[in-house]
């Protein structure tokens, strides 16, 4: 019984993996545009990403050929699963932007396979799981991110939304044998896309609000509690930098209202027709007809439910539309918290919308079509691929397209715009350099001595590496060395004549006025100064906790397997 029952999934599987290749098709072809909105940014951190790993970097942060060789960080800042899985695919082609088409395609299909482990969960059909995953995967949204926006990011995230909801279903309504994927597709989110992370964590507290009653037994509160510290653990790696660099001094990231967009997010939302119907030359916004069909049926399906499966039917169908009408010009995003005004675009809360109807909308299937057949799947799929067209529609191709002039990336100047391709909106920049930004544009790559006295002999840089041999160090020499402020570097002073030391000793450096670093001299006749990147104490840290962090989640995975049997 379970070889037939893996041989039906493997097949559900496969399935779904010609349903993602059809889709991709016009991906795939060589002059196909993936530099629009968002492809250009990831492409060039790709670029940057593998540059890191060349230059040896274990903590391969600092991209130093951009911001005109002072170095810029994303790692820091963004999702890691968007910077490291598709330079995977070096070993298949040299392209990145190949790569990130790739990377594009894998995400269609986990998505498809999350979302068919889910339903199949809570409907033990293989049929209508298919149906659920199609729909998710070809949601008009889900699509829009793949060919209009290129949100890779956004695109990774729709892979675990569901495997979170898949957690909190088995451990909320069945007996919590599969509740580890709460804390599986929550570590996938926060290494996929801060934002989705945080509207997930708050749709999630609404579900296990409605299953309150559930709350009264210790088993869930214990099983939450290993969740959330097995989610911190794993994501230390990430996060635990990502805090100290807060700490440390002002980047324009996290800078109030920065990353608000409050004009953009009121001027973003919809009209009601735009739920819809798309005009030309607009994101497509529009939920799709297929889910419009699938919605209306709501209204005879509810009553044939059962009790047992109408509590999450209902949350689904509620939440959706809930999140649908937040989408449009009469809600009042503007007057909500900064924190939720971080989603930016309110077309952005269709992802979830996405999951939640294509849930309902194989349901509202599975009771309209009785008996369904192998045959009414297929016939369901195409006509839901052809229902994708307005979206193929709004391809662009570029037989122009030369990767090559991103290497190095494009310099900083008067000329380039705030969207600079390879550094986003300069974002991920200390404050004070994102406020000097003419003085980086004229500024030479090389050390500048801001106060007091020394003799520069020689200067030998390469990359994150730089070798400065000098001599006449008065003791308070400032010197601002040519890189953006991030932690990690390691700067080493060697004395080779001085009149109250020998030897090699650590130099602690801060920020300039520029946003660079900078380093106070001690007096020295003569010696060399070496700076390398090796890494913050918040990355060895993290690292170190995100390796116990995984182990640990094995071992959790594997208990509950074994004690649930």
């Amino acid at each position: 019984m379970k070889k037939i029952l893996k041989h039906k999934k493997l097949i559900s599987y496969g399935f779904l993996f010609i349903i993602a290749l059809i889709v991709m098709i016009p991906m795939f072809f060589a002059n196909a545009d993936i530099t629009r909105d968002d492809g250009i940014q990831h492409i060039c951190r790709l670029i940057g990403t593998a540059s890191s790993i060349t230059e040896g970097q274990f903590f391969p942060n600092i991209m130093s050929n951009f911001c005109n060789g002072f170095g810029y960080s994303w790692n820091i800042f963004y999702s890691p699963i968007t910077a490291y899985f598709p330079l995977v695919f070096q070993i298949f082609t040299s392209s990145y932007a190949l790569m990130l088409k790739l990377f594009i395609f894998i995400c269609l299909v986990a998505s498809g396979i999350a979302m068919f482990t889910f339903t199949f969960e809570v409907t033990k059909s293989y049929k209508v799981s298919l149906i659920a995953s199609v729909v998710y995967m070809i949601s008009p949204y889900h699509l829009t991110d793949v060919y209009i926006r290129v949100a890779v990011a956004e695109l990774a995230s729709f892979v675990f939304l569901p495997l979170v909801f898949l957690g909190l279903y088995n451990l909320l309504e069945k007996d919590g044998k599969k509740s580890y994927y709460i804390a599986i597709g929550a570590i996938g989110l926060i290494l996929s896309h801060t934002v989705i992370t945080l509207i997930t964590a708050i749709l999630s507290f609404v579900y296990v609000i409605v299953h309150y009653k559930k709350l009264k037994e210790k088993k869930v509160w214990l099983i939450l509690g290993i969740s959330v510290f097995l989610i911190l653990f794993v994501t230390a790696f990430f996060t635990l930098p990502l805090l100290e660099h807060k700490m440390a001094t002002s980047y324009e990231v996290f800078v109030p209202g920065r990353m608000e967009w409050t004009d953009k997010l009121i001027y973003n939302k919809l009209e009601f027709y735009r739920l819809f119907y798309t005009p030309q030359g607009e994101i497509p916004c529009d939920i799709g007809i297929v889910t419009v069909i699938g919605l209306i049926l709501s209204a005879i399906v509810i009553k044939k439910l059962p009790k047992e499966k109408k509590k999450t039917y209902l949350s689904f169908l509620t939440m959706g539309l809930v999140l649908l009408l937040m989408t449009l010009t009469i809600f009042p995003f503007e007057h909500l918290p900064s924190m939720i005004k971080m989603l930016q675009f309110p077309w952005r809360l269709l992802e979830f919308t996405s999951f939640f109807f294509s849930f309902v909308v194989a349901i509202n299937v599975m009771y309209l079509i009785k008996n369904m057949k192998k045959a009414d799947i297929i016939v369901i799929t195409i006509l839901a691929l052809l229902c994708t067209y307005p979206i193929f529609s709004n391809l662009r191709y570029n037989e122009n397209y030369d990767e090559s002039k991103y290497i190095p990336a494009v310099r900083v100047t008067e000329q380039t715009g705030r969207v600079h391709a390879g550094m986003a909106s300069f974002e991920y920049l200390p404050s004070k350099a994102f406020e000097h930004l003419d003085y980086i544009k004229q500024r030479e790559n090389k050390t500048i001595r801001l106060e007091g006295d020394i003799k520069i002999n020689k200067e030998q840089k390469q990359g994150t590496s730089l070798e400065i041999e000098f001599q006449n160090s008065k003791e308070g020499t400032i010197l601002e060395l040519p890189y953006i402020y991030y932690l990690g570097y390691q700067i080493e002073l060697t004395t080779k004549f001085s009149s109250d030391s020998h030897g090699r000793t650590k130099l602690e450096y801060t920020e300039s006025e520029n946003g660079m670093i900078q380093i106070t001299m001690p007096e020295v006749s003569k010696g060399l100064i070496k700076v390398s990147y090796i890494g913050s104490n918040g990355m060895k840290t993290g690292l170190i906790l995100s390796t116990i962090g995984i182990i640990l989640l094995v071992s959790f995975v594997i208990y509950i397997k074994k004690t649930k049997g």
